[in-house]
């Protein structure tokens, strides 16, 4: 079985590549989002999943498509439960 790689959350492509590139702080984001700063400080440090619905606010508010996020979100959680089912055996 190959070994992959853990895939990066998507809090941290949210904050290192988007927030980053658009000089967006989390209050920015939040303010733009119409979210609490809590939320946005809990995605990009991993705590907190990006929902769906998280997903369709950031395509309005960065531009991005929900289902990159989704699928990224998707793809973490995977490899996570796969963790879980690995440390379990």
């Amino acid at each position: 079985m190959l070994h992959n790689p853990k895939p990066l959350h998507p809090g941290v492509v949210l904050s290192e590549i988007y927030m980053n590139e658009m000089s967006l702080s989390q209050s920015d984001l939040a303010r733009k989002m119409g979210c609490a700063h809590r939320k946005i400080n809990e995605i990009v440090n991993g705590k907190r999943r990006i929902t769906p619905e998280f997903a369709l606010d950031l395509e309005h508010a960065i531009g991005t498509t929900p289902e990159m996020w989704v699928q990224m979100q998707a793809e973490y959680d995977l490899f996570m439960a796969r963790q879980k089912v690995k440390e379990a055996a």
